[in-house]
């Protein structure tokens, strides 16, 4: 006889066929004592012992028609439990149909055996099957009654909406059904059957027949996701009575990789916020738009509270120490932060103790990270082939023989002589744990991010406390405190051209004959002819270091006065001391001219904080709920830098060590101070009637040191109103829905983002004159003071609906919104006669509107979850007026040390700072094309710029627009899924209809001199006499269409893309026995594994010109791939 194992030694079919043993089927049935000791022995022979749970183990199960060993199979997953039957006993056996949700493993049994001709046994962690007795088969028998016909309804306990697809399941057996589209059910009981009740999102009911035929049943909510407390502006909510906008990011939820922001959290899970890796490098600059961007020189960065201190740096905190981020889109949500909310707000809320046994919990990974993308450039062999093309064409003579491009080969990838393959890791160790009075969460981090390119990387330690207890029992303290040291070994990225071009431009133009080796002397090589240094001499000899040391925190107290009214007081400090030593030695070009150069720069930022509140919340007869909000803040903040500089030095030994020991005279000292204040009042009410008519109201009123007493003050309204439309009485004939909502806002809020004292006259060292015949430097006067300089206002109308579908299946939000910034700031002309050039005052419009779409949904929730999130926004950013005092259009932005000028434009009815320059339509092919053009001393192989005004000639008023630095569509879609124990994510991103300046093509298209290396792609498809290309020119003759034409369709690029940006697969160890150890998961995950995109260079969202609206690709750090293994240990 054969018996069937379901448990640990199974296949992967989740059993194993044993051989056959004599005697077991009559020792099952005579000796159960016996069979049991046999069973036990068996196990431990074949190592099929597992610990399972105690038999009050809860299991849900959903299947219909299922075979016996289906459900043991479940029943083993989760629980543990092994099952041994014979093949026999299981063919007798009849199908298996339930749904029964937290269930003990013996109810599940008794179900399953009810009507069957088998029975069960439990031994310690193993059930054994085995043949029910004649007189067990006649007990069954006669215990069941004849069956009634009863008819029912189920619908919703407080709007009594009629729920669709409740489960009604006959307790004890495998009876059931589930709700018509009406909430209507029937079934055949037994008059004294009870009837089991089950609905996602509702707690689950027990009905007794007691022979009635007409059973209508209410089922109440259960706590979920819109019961979810939401945290706001000074204070929490719940998700159903928000009226604002509000993205909730939990930590389940977070974009996974390598972070070393916490915004990178954020990727792809928000709609309406747009997250750019402005550079790649590690610990590089992210930039963050909500909704785009209102100011047109003042910052667009949003403001960033943690645990209730405003104006932190998102990159001080460790990512595994967040609990939750929310983000504030629409005035309603953000205005109580005032003058510094109009770029939206971001809250970030960290861990804290929960009640139970302590915890520990160490997670980390390890990983390798190498570029995602090397870029086609020249070979020594084509590059020796282009330099004598182009000698040939201006006359010159040829620098190289045939025999030299013969042996040449492809000579030096300089791209793979600065890159490699990094490691990146990252542990984190946490503590937490709570009692009646107190609770207390405790971590340590370590982040240590090789860079893909030498000689860059990022170490980051850091120690978080979060601590909170009641002294007395009214009074309940919390605590938050961070301490973080990063280390930054940075490479020049900077955006200039020539010797201070940093390795990665270098690395692209090196001349890729010149071998790697260095002479005697350990100089590196050189090409005269180009004035760029040896990408090599910059990666070992040219050093930058950041070192940050940060500290921050709050304490904050909320003593009960009342039951209904709670007073609060929260003080909070930031700190930051940085240092950034950087030292450029003699085997640069400029390190060689000037003996070495050493900068030390070292900066101190202070931030204090003082919050009073005192918060109202009272429900009346159950109708009417109001919460009122009112209190004072103050903040102080203060900055001070110094910084000097040396060259000349003896040696390159000392680098910044030493400076005295340079050239005096060549020494410079500069030092840096400032201070500014905050003063605010707030208020805010919230009331809701009846649960389901909602209104929202806030004020702020702001005071700042950097405006003068004129405009000090500015007061920031805000409004909201909502109506729960699901709980009307008629909602109850569409229970289709499970939620909906619909809002709407208006509110106002500022912009202070500016320079201090920029009302006041302040005075500079300049000028000079003579006093005893000795020349005097004295000081002077800075700028003309404005005291009617105030704030960027935004105003903000936001429209929502939020839905459920399918018992929220399908849930989710769509919102139009509309943001209007007014009061831009401008520099405004001044005649000479004033002995200044211009000053500050505001004028100007942008708008910013758009669509926002967030939707989640439940796939499939049974042994395969599937669940699906897609974040999606539209976006027009537009300007709308200008001061008549400034030129029309607004023509700037530079990049390559002014190379490329001029290719920005602020125009009314442009996105800012959008891309300006000339059409090109073809490319000429021969002299009779040109003669009747608007370009006549072109030659073939130029390219045809179009004529937009047509004048018959091509100049600055033939400029157009050729793109925008704002995507019009952003998106992100996240899908999990989960098997067993199996986990799988992953996140697709993409930003389309976005556009940037890509300044290497600009160089290859127009190279400053000849002997510089290109772009491959540009030269080898150029237009030849042999070769009539329609897309590139021929490079000949460069200076007749480069200059101001340089800016042009060919070079700003389309920037957009769709990105694989993370894929993990995790695993969760099963836990044998009794001990600490909670919980074992292993993953393998992999970041940026695919772009998807048009644009030629390292990576289409890097930005070289900072974190700002204008977007340039140049020296670009390149994004990186990286395939990590963590690990996540619970005790």
């Amino acid at each position: 006889m054969k018996f069937i194992f379901y448990g640990k030694a199974s296949n992967a079919s989740s059993f194993c066929h044993l051989s056959n043993q004599a005697g077991w089927e009559r020792l099952l049935k005579k000796q159960t004592l016996l069979v049991m000791k046999l069973v036990v022995l068996l196990l431990t022979i074949t190592s099929l012992q597992l610990t399972a749970k105690s038999y009050a183990q809860q299991v849900t199960l959903r299947v219909n028609n299922a075979s016996l060993g289906e459900v043991f199979e479940q029943i083993y997953e989760q629980t543990g439990y092994q099952f041994v039957a014979t093949k026999a006993m299981l063919n007798e056996a009849h199908p298996v149909s339930m749904s029964v949700e937290n269930a003990s493993v013996k109810e599940v049994l008794n179900i399953c055996f009810k009507n069957q001709p088998l029975t069960y046994l439990f031994k310690d962690k193993v059930i054994i099957i085995k043949e029910k007795t004649p007189l067990e088969s006649k007990e069954t028998e006669a215990a069941m009654p004849p069956p009634i016909h009863i008819q029912g309804t189920v619908s919703d306990s407080t709007t009594g909406r009629p729920l669709v697809g409740v489960t009604i399941q006959v307790k004890g057996s495998t009876m059931g059904t589930t709700t018509g589209v009406n909430g209507g059910f029937s079934l055949d009981v037994s008059d004294n059957a009870v009837l089991l009740i089950s609905y996602l999102g509702y707690l689950n009911k027990e009905i007794h027949v007691n022979g009635r035929t007409e059973i209508d049943v209410k089922l109440s909510a259960s706590s979920t996701a819109l019961d979810q407390l939401v945290v706001i502006g000074y204070g929490t909510q719940k998700k159903s009575d928000l009226t604002g906008s509000i993205d909730v990011i939990g930590n389940k939820d977070f974009t996974k990789g390598v972070t070393t922001n916490a915004l990178q959290l954020m990727s792809g899970r928000a709609a309406g916020v747009q997250i750019n890796q402005a550079s790649a490098a590690p610990g590089g600059g992210i930039r963050i738009q909500i909704r785009g961007a209102g100011s047109i020189n003042s910052s667009n960065a949003p403001l960033i509270v943690i645990d209730g201190m405003p104006a932190v740096d998102p990159s001080s905190i460790d990512p595994n120490d967040i609990q939750s981020i929310e983000v504030l889109k629409d005035a309603s949500a953000s205005a109580i932060y005032g003058s510094r909310a109009a770029n939206g707000v971001v809250l970030i809320t960290t861990k804290q103790g929960s009640k139970g046994t302590p915890k520990m919990s160490y997670s980390a990974y390890v990983g390798v990270q190498s570029p995602s993308k090397i870029l086609n450039v020249l070979n020594a062999t084509q590059y020796m082939k282009m330099v004598n093309t182009l000698a040939t064409a201006n006359g010159q003579a040829t620098p190289y023989t045939v025999e030299q491009i013969n042996t040449a080969g492809k000579g030096t990838n300089w791209q793979n002589e600065i890159f490699r393959s990094a490691m990146v890791q990252n542990h984190t160790l946490a503590f937490s744990g709570a009692s009646n009075n107190s609770n207390y969460y405790v971590s340590f981090n370590y982040l240590n991010q090789g860079g893909i390119v030498k000689s860059s990387n990022y170490k980051k330690y850091g120690a978080r406390l979060n601590y909170g207890f009641r002294p007395i029992p009214k009074l309940n303290v919390n605590m938050h405190l961070e301490l973080q040291k990063g280390i930054n070994n940075e490479i020049p990225t900077s955006n200039s051209v020539n010797e201070d071009a940093g390795p990665i431009n270098a690395a692209i133009e090196f001349d890729p004959t010149i071998g790697t080796q260095r002479d005697s002397l350990g100089n590196y090589s050189s090409n005269p002819s180009i004035a760029l240094n040896n990408p090599l001499a910059l990666i070992n000899t040219e050093s930058h270091e950041d070192v940050d040391n940060r500290m921050y925190g709050t304490i904050k107290a909320d003593y009960s006065i009342l039951p209904s009214l709670i007073a609060s007081l929260r003080l909070g400090y930031d700190a930051d001391l940085d240092r950034i030593d950087s030292y450029e030695g003699r085997h640069t070009i400029n390190g060689t001219a000037a003996s070495g150069i050493a900068g030390i720069s070292s900066s101190e930022y202070y931030h204090w904080l003082s919050e009073f509140l005192i918060t109202y919340n009272k429900t009346f007869d159950k109708i009417h709920q109001i919460t009122i909000l009112g209190g004072t803040t103050f903040e102080d903040t203060y900055n001070r830098s110094v910084g000097a500089g040396a060259q000349g030095f003896p040696t390159d030994i000392l680098t910044t060590n030493l400076l005295q020991s340079g050239n005096p005279s060549l020494n410079t000292v500069n030092s840096f101070l400032s201070n500014d204040r905050l003063n605010s009042f707030l208020g805010r009410v919230n009331y809701s009637l009846y649960g389901k008519y909602l209104l929202t109201a806030s004020i702020r009123a702001d005071g700042t040191s950097k405006f003068s007493d004129k405009n000090k003050y500015a007061i920031f309204p805000a409004f909201a109103l909502g109506w729960r439309i699901i709980d009307e009485s008629f909602m109850r004939n569409l229970p289709v829905f499970s939620d909906l909502k619909l809002r709407a806002s208006y509110g106002e809020m500022g912009n202070q983002a500016i320079s201090d004292y920029q009302t006041l006259q302040t005075f500079a060292t300049g000028g000079s004159t003579v006093i005893n015949d000795q020349v005097v430097t004295g000081v002077q006067p800075t700028r003309v003071p404005n005291p009617n300089l105030k704030w960027e206002t935004t105003a903000e109308t936001d429209i929502g609906i939020d839905f459920g579908l399918f018992n929220q299946r399908i849930s989710g939000s769509i919102e139009y919104y509309n943001k209007n910034t007014r009061d831009q700031l401008f520099s405004r002309p001044l005649p000479r006669t004033t002995g200044f050039t211009n000053e500050l005052v505001n004028f100007g419009n942008v708008v910013n509107k758009g669509f926002d779409i967030l939707i989640n949904s439940e796939n499939l929730s049974g042994r395969l979850k599937w669940s699906t999130t897609l974040a999606f926004s539209t976006l027009k950013n537009t300007v709308t007026k200008l001061p008549d005092f400034v030129p029309t259009p607004i023509i700037q932005g530079s990049i390559a040390s002014g190379f490329t000028p001029s290719f920005e434009i602020v125009q009314v009815g442009y996105p800012i700072d959008a891309y300006y320059g000339y059409k090109i339509i073809g490319i000429f092919q021969q002299n009779s094309d040109i003669s009747h053009s608007a370009q006549p001393n072109a030659q073939p192989g130029h390219p045809i710029f179009k004529d937009v005004n047509k004048n018959g000639k091509i100049d600055p008023g033939d400029r157009m627009l050729l793109g925008s630095p704002f995507p019009k569509y952003i998106f992100g879609l996240s899908n999990d899924f989960s098997y067993k124990r199996f986990d799988l994510n992953f996140l697709i991103t993409s930003h389309q209809g976005v556009s940037t300046l890509d300044q290497n093509v600009v160089e290859a298209l127009y190279p400053i001199n000849t002997f510089r290396n290109r772009l491959s792609e540009y030269w080898l498809d150029r237009w030849t006499p042999s070769n009539p290309s329609t897309k590139y020119p021929s490079g000949l003759n460069p200076v007749a269409y480069g200059g101001a034409l340089s800016v042009n369709s060919l070079d700003v690029v389309d920037a957009s893309y769709v990105r694989l940006q993370t894929v993990s697969l995790s695993y969760n160890i099963p836990i044998s026995g009794d001990h600490a150890l909670e919980s074992i998961l292993i993953s393998i995950s992999g970041d940026n594994l695919l772009t998807l995109t048009k644009f030629s260079g390292y990576n289409p969202d890097a930005d070289d010109l900072g974190t700002g609206v204008g977007k340039a690709n140049y020296n670009s750090y390149p994004l990186g791939r990286t395939i990590r293994l963590g690990v996540n240990v619970n005790f």
